[in-house]
């Protein structure tokens, strides 16, 4: 699916996988695939990657920051992250606060999504990949951290990105009038959408760049 925003389709794609039947799918993709906590740091060199994506991770995590440190890290000067998440300050979770009920975005607490009758899977118990006293559980099992666009945009900024933060999808109106709306109510979409690039630090090696397109690596 990601194939059809790309103008240059990568060479190279990497990707994390912790399940070891979705991992061996993903390697099936001819995806070189790697396990371990994006709480830490990666296995990469510095520079690898012309692209990161990320979905609906970020708010899986309790080292917000050193996640995007590294996704910095690995970047090539002048590579894009695309990350998504849910967004804070959405219409929809100030709603459910105004209500006095947990955000939606944070009702899942370790395998059980509480504090919001109205929301999806209220009260309902969840089956897990790892048991409770795994390290990783509460991460798996729950939004850890839910940013919002000003958040969002600073935590990118002052690790060194140009970034561009959004909010789209204003839940639950259909698509229509929710882009209509976000026009005018710019961060109460339900998701986040930020854009970060790291900037360039040598003019020669972008201008040596365009005249000579490298192989495109991509880490998902």
């Amino acid at each position: 699916m990601l194939f059809r925003y790309f103008k240059q389709v990568p060479t190279e794609f990497y990707g994390v996988e912790g399940a070891p039947p979705l991992k061996a799918k993903a390697e099936q993709r001819r995806i070189k695939v790697f396990s371990y906590d994006l709480n830490g740091r990666w296995p990469f060199e510095d520079g690898k990657f012309d692209v990161v994506f990320s979905s609906q991770v970020i708010e899986h995590l309790h080292n917000t920051r050193l996640f995007v440190e590294e996704t910095y890290r690995v970047l090539k000067p002048g590579g894009t992250a695309v990350i998504m998440s849910e967004n804070l300050s959405s219409l929809l979770n100030c709603f459910a606060l105004c209500m006095g009920y947990t955000p939606f975005s944070l009702m899942q607490i370790c395998g059980r999504y509480l504090g919001n009758p109205p929301g999806l899977h209220y009260n309902e118990p969840i089956v897990e990949p790892v048991p409770i006293d795994h390290p990783a559980f509460a991460g798996i099992s729950g939004h850890v951290r839910v940013l919002t666009v000003p958040q969002a945009r600073e935590l990118f900024a002052l690790t060194g990105f140009d970034a561009e933060v959004r909010s789209i999808s204003i839940l639950p109106l259909p698509d229509g009038r929710s882009r209509v709306l976000e026009r005018i109510a710019s961060r109460r979409g339900h998701f986040l959408l930020i854009r970060a690039r790291k900037p360039h630090y040598l003019k020669r090696v972008e201008s040596a760049c365009a005249r000579s397109p490298l192989p495109l690596k991509l880490f998902i």
